[in-house]
């Protein structure tokens, strides 16, 4: 199977059990930085909406990703980030789960993430193609 390039792909790639989810996800990830800086092109990759995968933590993570990929390159975030399901998590995850790590994660959590009290570090997404003029973009608070 070929590489995800949308969102709508990975979730498809999820349900069909071709890849595990964090090989689909990065994979999409690196597509979506590979399209820097064309702003159309990345947009595309986010808008359509996912198939619900009924996982709570990969639905809600593709929620995450979604949103914080519009919001930190400066995108429109897709109207299906909000949907419940990607809303799923019933108590807080950290990634990853280290307590010595926790403080850290709730203070560095981008907000797409945190508001689905999942807790992560500042840059989730951070891959070996994340583009280099990446410290240039504003961040949102």
């Amino acid at each position: 199977m070929s590489r995800p390039q949308t969102l709508r792909e990975v979730s498809a790639i999820v349900v069909a059990e071709a890849k595990p989810f964090g090989r689909a996800i990065d994979e999409f990830v690196d597509a979506f930085y590979l399209d820097h800086p064309n702003k159309l092109r990345q947009q595309q990759r986010i808008d359509d909406a996912p198939t619900i995968v009924g996982d709570a933590f990969v639905d809600t993570w593709i929620g995450a990703v979604g949103e914080h990929l519009a919001r930190r390159w400066d995108l429109a975030v897709p109207a299906w980030t909000r949907r419940p399901a990607h809303y799923a998590l019933a108590s807080p995850l950290f990634v990853p789960d280290s307590s010595a790590l926790r403080t850290t994660l709730l203070l560095e959590s981008p907000p797409a993430f945190r508001s689905r009290l999942l807790f992560t570090f500042l840059e989730p997404l951070q891959r070996a193609r994340f583009p280099r003029d990446a410290a240039l973009i504003d961040q949102p608070a």
